[in-house]
């Protein structure tokens, strides 16, 4: 599974998208995920398995001031799909 993601943060002091520093991180969750850019405004997160992730996202400025946001992930189990494998049509022989 493959999720695209960007948080949105106020900052007191306007900067620059250059003079920022962007760090994401998983807070809570299963130990299989890849974050692909963790110092990146943008990111994606890949390798996820079923159930609830809690990433942030730490937005720090030249003059050390920071903002922080957290998003909650629930990735749903695979749905099973019915097979026709292994099943077979019985021809009566009359």
């Amino acid at each position: 599974m493959k999720l695209l993601f960007f948080l949105l943060l106020p900052l007191s002091i306007h900067a620059q998208p250059k003079t920022l520093q962007y760090e994401w991180r998983k807070i809570s969750g299963p130990s299989q995920y890849k974050i692909v850019s963790p110092h990146s405004a943008t990111t994606e997160f890949t390798n996820l398995v079923a159930g609830v992730y809690q990433f942030e996202l730490k937005v720090t400025n030249k003059y050390g001031l920071s903002a922080r946001d957290t998003m909650k992930v629930t990735v749903n189990p695979a749905a099973n799909k019915s097979s026709k494998a292994g099943k077979k049509k019985s021809k009566s022989s009359n």
